[in-house]
């Protein structure tokens, strides 16, 4: 994939931004969170909302779905594409964990929470996982997704990241990385299985045809 050098770029910069405390973006991080808190102190109908939408769209909604896909594409004989599911999920949460233990990054602090979450901020899992699992599945129904699907694809991790940031668990930049390392990580292990298999295209989609030449 041509994206994955500037993809991986741009997820080390933001992971360095943070980890040293890049002076203008934490006072981005700060003025955004603190309007967004402001916001949701006084709409707590809002804030309703937003946190159903965390909670149906949280980590391990998309880490289900895709382990039932990964398992369908085994039982279909699509190996490879199972394979590439199973190591894309495992490979963003070790990221999600990894970057949480490094970086270390402690969440924003509320007199009057409307929210909360556990553990390091950075990166948003919510982000990350939302973004990676919506990837993952744009390529699997890659040609023959919509328009629709692909503004669903896109729309889904958009609105969980922001939920994160309106429900005061998470700074902006949080988010911005968790997208980032999302769809990074599924650049990094489709190259990966390009590589592998020494063809032009990702062995998944290589499959695929396979799987449509044996029906035919």
């Amino acid at each position: 994939m041509k994206a994955t050098i500037p993809l991986v770029a741009a997820s080390l910069v933001v992971t360095l931004a943070v980890a040293f405390s890049f002076a203008p973006m934490i006072g981005v991080d700060q003025a955004v969170a603190v309007g967004l808190h402001r916001y949701a102190v006084g709409h707590s109908g809002v804030v309703t909302a937003l946190q159903v939408w965390t909670d149906v769209f949280g980590p391990w909604t998309f880490r289900g779905l895709l382990v039932v896909a990964a398992a369908w594409l085994w039982w279909r004989r699509r190996v490879a594409a199972a394979v590439w599911v199973v190591v894309t999920v495992l490979a963003a949460a070790a990221m999600d964990s990894g970057l949480k233990a490094l970086v270390g990054r402690e969440r924003p602090h509320w007199t009057d929470p409307v929210s909360h979450a556990v553990g390091a901020s950075f990166p948003s899992g919510h982000s990350l996982t939302s973004a990676m699992g919506c990837a993952v599945l744009l390529v699997l129904a890659w040609p023959r997704v919509c328009q629709i699907g692909v503004i669903v694809a896109v729309a889904v991790p958009a609105v969980t990241g922001f939920t994160r940031l309106a429900l005061g668990v998470h700074f902006l930049s949080d988010v911005v990385g968790g997208w980032l390392l999302g769809v990074t990580v599924v650049a990094v292990v489709t190259s990966a299985a390009r590589w592998r298999s020494g063809r032009s295209c990702p062995s998944l989609l290589a499959a695929r045809r396979s799987s449509r030449r044996r029906t035919e």
